[in-house]
């Protein structure tokens, strides 16, 4: 097959947060099929503000589309960057060919080039829920304006309606899709996982941190990887290690 890979924040290996696309995308090209991913210049920097970049990561052809984005811009830089991708997204996906189109959030207006791309050229498309929007931003206090909140409501009406498939990434997040009126056999659990082969490395390797943490050999140490942002609640982490603290408990905690 063809696929269509909608994702505004693909992120390469060499990258800082999640690899999903990057790892469904390679694997699917290994198994045969064609991977057209379209995503932003976020994690692609030095290039030109006016043309879309083509390059090849491990047989996955990516479109860059010039949309800067960063954690420090404000909720209306924000959305100027998710309607300017949307519309360059919608561009191409009305103009390449392709079997499937998958687009997977966040932000919701990557629906935007799925449901134009099926209504306009009837392509399947599988829309994967990596965070429940409007949710999320609405129980955030950052969506507070009643007409963006009913426009969000209306885009995730229709970016269930138009998916052949619903992709989400926990039960949870299945159980709160469903209640969107999505019928069980069209919606669909593929958890984050994880690739062992990137952990198999010298067991010295790993001594070497924990020299540097003065930690004695076999005291627990839990480790945080990943997000520090307001939605991540990495203070609970905190509060834990405090807890364990007050319990003169062996085990350290580490945030990276």
């Amino acid at each position: 097959m063809r696929i269509l890979y909608v994702h505004q924040y693909f992120v390469p290996p060499d990258g800082v947060g999640g690899t999903r696309s990057y790892e469904m995308g390679r694997r699917f090209v290994s198994w045969g099929h064609e991977v057209l991913m379209v995503t932003s210049s976020c994690f692609f920097p030095g290039y030109s503000e006016r043309t879309i970049a083509r390059r090849t990561l491990e047989g996955i052809s990516l479109l860059i589309v010039p949309v800067d984005y960063s954690n420090s811009m404000g909720f209306r830089a924000r959305v100027r960057a998710f309607l300017r991708f949307a519309m360059k997204a919608t561009w191409i996906a009305c103009r390449e060919r392709a079997d499937v189109v998958l687009a997977t959030s966040t932000p919701l207006t990557v629906a935007i080039p799925a449901i134009a791309a099926r209504l306009l050229r009837g392509t399947p498309v599988v829309f994967e829920v990596r965070d429940l929007w409007p949710d999320l931003p609405i129980a955030m206090g950052v969506l507070r304006n009643p007409i963006w909140r009913a426009g969000a409501r209306v885009l995730e009406r229709m970016a269930y309606l138009t998916a052949s498939h619903v992709v989400a990434l926990s039960p949870g997040m299945a159980d709160e899709i469903r209640k969107r009126g999505v019928p069980r056999e069209r919606l669909h659990v593929i958890p984050n996982s994880c690739d062992l082969e990137l952990f198999d490395v010298p067991a010295e390797h790993g001594q070497e941190i924990r020299t540097r943490l003065g930690l004695r050999d076999g005291q627990p140490l839990l480790t945080y990887a990943g997000t520090f942002g307001r939605i991540n609640g990495v203070t609970y982490l905190v509060e834990l290690a405090a807890a364990l603290r007050r319990l003169q408990s062996d085990v350290h905690v580490l945030l990276v």
